[in-house]
C-alpha cells in the first residue's frame, strides 16, 4: 500500500496511498476515515476494516447507501444480507491479488501500477460504466488504483445527509478537514454503540448556507489551529470551507458545490470572537419563517416569538437567514442594506460594518475614518431639525452627483462655521471618498449607518423614517 518516492528535500519517502492526501474530495474524505478508523483500532488491517465498515452499512444501515453507490455489492437488490457482505469484501480483497490485469496511471493518485474501473457502482460522481462516451477513450469507466477504490469506500462514515442530498465539507486547511471527519466517525460509532445507527448522520440543518456557518461555528469554537483573534486576523491562515452537496442515485445524480471564503470565514471569526453578542443581537434577527407570523425578536432571551409560540436559537437557527445567505453569494447590497436599517432601530457596533467593508469589500480604512468623521459633524452639537435635514438628504440621494453635492455643502458649512480646518482636503475626496472603482450608495449608507450608531451612542432619538426596499423584511 505503499509507494516510495524521490523528495527533493528530504530524500526517499514512503507514501500511504490508503491516508495521503490526493486533492481529490472523496478521495481525501474517505483516507481521513480510514486514519480515523486505524487510530481507533490499531490491531486491525485495512481488509479487517473493510469487513467491519461492511457489516455497518449492511446490519445497521441495511444497505442504504444508495446516494454513494449505484448497483453495488451492498446496494444491489440482489445483495441483501450475507451475500452483499461476502461479495464486498471479496471484491476488495480481489484488487491485491496477483494475476493479469491493467496497467496504467490512477485518476486520483497518480501513481503508475495496476489500475481498476472505476464507475458508479464503487466511485462517487464518476460515470456509468454503460456509457462509455463519458469517459476518455471510450472506456467503461475511470481507471483508479486499488488505493483510491478503497478510500471511496470509506466516505459515508464521513459525511452527513443534508435535506435531500448529501454533504460533504472540506476545508483548505487539513487540520479543518480532519476535524469535521474525525467528528462525524466518532458519532457514527458512538450511534452504533448505542445502536440507535440507522443510516448516513442526517444534519439537523436543510439549508446549505445555514449548515456552511454552523459549520464554521464550529471551527471557531473547537479547531486549535484556527485562531482568529484581535492580534491575527489580518494575517490569519485564510481557512475556507467548501460544502459538495451531491448524490448519486438513480438517472439524476448532481453535486453542488457551495464555498466559505476565507474573506467572508476571517470576518465571521472576528465577529463571533471578538463582538459575539453585537454580532448575534444583529444575526438572529434576520432569521424569517413564512410559517411563524406577526413574530419579533427578544433581545433579552434571544428568541422569537409572538402570541402563541416561542423558539430559541437552536430551533430557529434552521430557518433562512437573508444575510447569511447574501455573505455566501457576495450580494454585498442586501448586507449593506440589513446593516442600515438595523441600525436605525438597533445599537450596531460598528467595528462589524468596519470589519465587514475592510474584510470583504477591500475598503481603506482611512475611507472609514473619514465617514465617520463626516457623521459625528452632521451629529454631535446639532439640533434634532439639523440632525433631520442632514439623513434626509443623504437618504433622499439617488445618485452620485446629489451625493458629492451634499458633502460640498458640508465642507461649506464647516467654513462657515468658522472652523479652522477643512472637513476633508482634496487628496481626501478623490483617494478616500470617491476612488476609482467606489460605489457612491455604499458611500451613503456608511455614512448613515455611522450617524446612526453615534445617534444610539449619545441616547439621541431623531424620527427620520427610511425607505425600504420592496419584499425585503429587515429586522
Amino acid at each position: 500500500m505503499k509507494i516510495t518516492y524521490f523528495n527533493p528535500m528530504n530524500g526517499y519517502e514512503k507514501i500511504n496511498w490508503l491516508t495521503h492526501p490526493t486533492g481529490d474530495p472523496f478521495a481525501d474524505v474517505g483516507g481521513l476515515v480510514i486514519e480515523c478508523l486505524q487510530e481507533k483500532f490499531p490491531d486491525k488491517d485495512i481488509f479487517q476494516l473493510i469487513e467491519q465498515v461492511t457489516d455497518i452499512y449492511v446490519s445497521h444501515w441495511e444497505n442504504n447507501l444508495h446516494s454513494f453507490f449505484l448497483n453495488s455489492t451492498i446496494t444491489h437488490n440482489s445483495n441483501k444480507g450475507k451475500k452483499g457482505v461476502e461479495k464486498t469484501i471479496s471484491f476488495y480483497k480481489g484488487l491485491s491479488k496477483e494475476g493479469a490485469r491493467e496497467v496504467g496511471y490512477c485518476r486520483i493518485t497518480g501513481q503508475y501500477g495496476s489500475v481498476f474501473q472505476g464507475a458508479r457502482d464503487n466511485h462517487i460522481m464518476s460515470g456509468s460504466a454503460t456509457l462509455i462516451n463519458f469517459h476518455h477513450g471510450f472506456e467503461n469507466g475511470i481507471r483508479l488504483s486499488k488505493e483510491a477504490l478503497i478510500r471511496i469506500f470509506f466516505v459515508p462514515l464521513g459525511v452527513e445527509q443534508l435535506g435531500n442530498k448529501v454533504a460533504m465539507v472540506l476545508s483548505n486547511n487539513l487540520e479543518v478537514t480532519r476535524y469535521f471527519v474525525g467528528r462525524r466517525v466518532q458519532n457514527n460509532l458512538n450511534d452504533i454503540g448505542k445502536k440507535v445507527s440507522k443510516s448516513v448522520l442526517r444534519s439537523e440543518f436543510t439549508n446549505p448556507a445555514n449548515a456552511l456557518f454552523d459549520y464554521a461555528r464550529m471551527c471557531i469554537e473547537d479547531v486549535q489551529t484556527v485562531l482568529h483573534t484581535s492580534q491575527d486576523l489580518e494575517n490569519n491562515a485564510g481557512t475556507s470551507l467548501n460544502l459538495y452537496h451531491f448524490t448519486n442515485f438513480g438517472a439524476s445524480p448532481t453535486i453542488d458545490l457551495y464555498t466559505l471564503p476565507a474573506t467572508v470565514f476571517s470576518f465571521y471569526a472576528a465577529c463571533m470572537s471578538r463582538y459575539r453578542r453585537d454580532w448575534q443581537n444583529f444575526i438572529y434577527r434576520q432569521y424569517t419563517n413564512s410559517k411563524f407570523k406577526n413574530a419579533s425578536f427578544d433581545p433579552a432571551s434571544f428568541s422569537w416569538a409572538n402570541d402563541k409560540e416561542s423558539y430559541n436559537y437552536d430551533e430557529f437557527k434552521t430557518w433562512k437567514n437573508r444575510v447569511l445567505e447574501a455573505l455566501l453569494n457576495d450580494n454585498h447590497k442586501i448586507v449593506r442594506k440589513a446593516f442600515l436599517f438595523h441600525s436605525k432601530r438597533h445599537i450596531l457596533n460598528f467595528e462589524i460594518v468596519k470589519i465587514y467593508q475592510t474584510n470583504i469589500r477591500n475598503m481603506d480604512k482611512r475611507t472609514i475614518s473619514k465617514i465617520k468623521e463626516l457623521s459625528d459633524f452632521m451629529v454631535i452639537d446639532r439640533s434634532d431639525d439639523d440632525i433631520k435635514k442632514f439623513i434626509a438628504r443623504l437618504n433622499g440621494a439617488k445618485n452620485g452627483n446629489v451625493l458629492r453635492g451634499l458633502l460640498l455643502k458640508l465642507m461649506d458649512r464647516n467654513y462657515q462655521e468658522g472652523n479652522k480646518e477643512p472637513l476633508f482636503s482634496l487628496e481626501e475626496y478623490v483617494d478616500y471618498l470617491f476612488p476609482d472603482g467606489s460605489y457612491w450608495a455604499e458611500i451613503r449608507d456608511l455614512l448613515l449607518i455611522a450617524m446612526y450608531q453615534r445617534l444610539h451612542e449619545i441616547d439621541k432619538k431623531v424620527a427620520v423614517e427610511l425607505e425600504e426596499p420592496e419584499n425585503e423584511q429587515l429586522h
